[in-house]
C-alpha cells in the first residue's frame, strides 16, 4: 500500500484539504457519513473513494457485514453498528489502534470515528474510547470519570464531545499542544440538542424555547395590613419564584410588609434544558401609613373591643368605669370617638365600662 507523505499524526497547522475524489453519498440505509479519504452509506455498507495514495483499507468493507444500523467514517478506519449493539472496524493501515475495538464491547447505540480513535455510546448512557496510539495520544481517549446519561458523542482529531442528558456538553482531550479552544465550554451552556466535532472547534445546537411571565398589577397597601400572597405564571409552566425589596420581604409566595413607602416584588423563572431564561417582570406598590378608622365597640366585652381598636390601627385611651342600669359589668357603655371617622394612626380612644347595676 502507498502510504501518505505525511504522517497520520496530528499537527498544529491544518493539512491542506485532500484533493482525492469527488465524495457522493448513496442513501441506501439509515445513515451517511465521510471521512477524509472516502464515503460510506449505512443499510448495507458500500465505501468508496481511497485514491491517491491514501488505501489505508478502509474502503475494502468486508465481505458479509450486514445487519448494520449506524456507520461513521475516520480519517483511516472505518466503523459499523450493528443491530445486535455490535462494532465492527476496518481499515487502520495507518493503525493507532482505532481498529482495535475493545473485547466484549457490546450495547452500543452510537459510534463516532475520528482520525486516530473512536467512540461508542452505550445504552446505559456511558462512553467507551479506543485508539489513539502512534504517538496521537492528547487525551481523547480518556473518557472522563463518571461520564454517565449520555445521549450523542462526536470525535474529532484531538478531542471528544459528549452530550449528558440534561442538556449539558462535556468535552475532552486538547493535549499535546493541540488545544485551540475546542475543550472549553461555554460556561452556562445547556439546552443543547446537536453536537458535532471540528479537528480544530466544536458546535453544540441549542433549541431552548424563549418564555414569558404573566405577572399582574398589585393593588396598593396599608402598613398593617395583613400577609397576602402573589401569584404569576410562566408560558412554559415551569415554577415561578419571587424576590422582594423595599419596606417588604416575600416567602415562597407570601408578601408580608415591614413599613410604608414601596415595594417591589420581582417575578423569575430561571429556565431549563428546554426552555431559556424568562425575562423578569417586577412589580412595584406603595404602602401608605395605616390610619385610625375609629370602630364601634359600644356593646362589647372591654378586653374584646381594646382588640378591635388596635386591629383598626387605634389606642384604648383612658377607661372610666360608671354603674349602668341597661348594660352588664364590664360591657364598654360609650366611648370618645364616633364610628367610622378616620383619624391619624395611634389616636386614642376613651371607653366607659360598665360596673353593672348600683347596688
Amino acid at each position: 500500500m502507498s502510504r501518505p507523505s505525511k504522517s497520520s499524526k496530528v499537527s498544529k497547522r491544518p493539512r491542506p484539504p485532500l484533493r482525492l475524489c469527488a465524495l457522493a453519498v448513496i442513501s441506501v440505509g439509515l445513515l451517511i457519513a465521510a471521512g477524509a479519504a472516502h464515503a460510506a452509506a449505512a443499510g448495507r455498507p458500500i465505501a468508496w473513494g481511497c485514491g491517491g495514495g491514501f488505501d489505508a483499507g478502509q474502503c475494502s468493507v468486508p465481505n458479509g457485514l450486514s445487519g448494520v444500523t449506524a456507520i461513521s467514517a475516520g480519517y483511516f478506519q472505518s466503523l459499523a453498528l450493528k443491530d445486535d449493539g455490535t462494532v465492527r472496524s476496518w481499515g487502520c493501515g495507518s493503525n493507532a489502534g482505532q481498529c482495535g475495538v475493545p473485547s466484549g464491547l457490546s450495547g452500543v447505540t452510537a459510534i463516532s470515528a475520528a482520525l486516530t480513535h473512536n467512540l461508542a455510546l452505550k445504552s446505559d448512557g456511558t462512553v467507551v474510547a479506543w485508539g489513539c496510539g502512534a504517538g496521537n495520544d492528547y487525551g481523547q481517549c480518556s473518557v472522563p470519570s463518571g461520564l454517565a446519561g449520555v445521549t450523542a458523542i462526536a470525535a474529532a482529531a484531538a478531542h471528544s464531545l459528549a452530550l449528558k442528558s440534561d442538556g449539558t456538553v462535556v468535552a475532552w482531550g486538547c493535549g499535546g499542544g493541540q488545544d485551540y479552544g475546542q475543550c472549553s465550554v461555554p460556561g452556562g451552556l445547556a439546552g443543547v440538542t446537536t453536537i458535532a466535532a471540528g479537528r480544530f472547534h466544536s458546535l453544540a445546537l441549542d433549541v431552548r424555547v424563549n418564555q414569558l411571565i404573566a405577572f399582574d398589577p398589585l393593588a396598593n397597601k396599608t402598613y398593617g395590613d395583613p400577609d397576602f400572597s402573589v401569584n404569576a405564571a410562566a408560558s412554559s409552566g415551569l415554577a415561578v419564584s419571587f424576590a422582594a425589596s423595599g419596606s417588604c420581604a416575600v416567602s415562597g409566595a407570601r408578601v408580608h410588609l415591614t413599613g410604608v413607602g414601596s415595594c417591589t416584588v420581582t417575578a423569575s423563572q430561571p429556565g431549563d434544558r428546554n426552555y431559556n431564561p424568562a425575562p423578569d417582570v417586577s412589580r412595584t406598590f406603595s404602602i401608605a401609613r395605616a390610619t385610625c378608622r375609629v370602630p364601634n365597640v359600644v356593646g362589647k366585652r372591654a378586653a374584646p373591643a381594646k382588640r378591635t381598636i388596635a386591629m383598626r390601627h387605634c389606642r384604648t385611651g383612658k377607661v372610666r368605669y360608671a354603674y349602668s342600669r341597661k348594660r352588664k359589668k364590664g360591657i364598654v357603655i360609650s366611648q370618645s370617638r364616633k364610628p367610622g371617622r378616620v383619624l391619624p394612626a395611634g389616636s386614642k380612644i376613651k371607653l366607659t365600662v360598665s360596673r353593672g347595676r348600683r347596688r
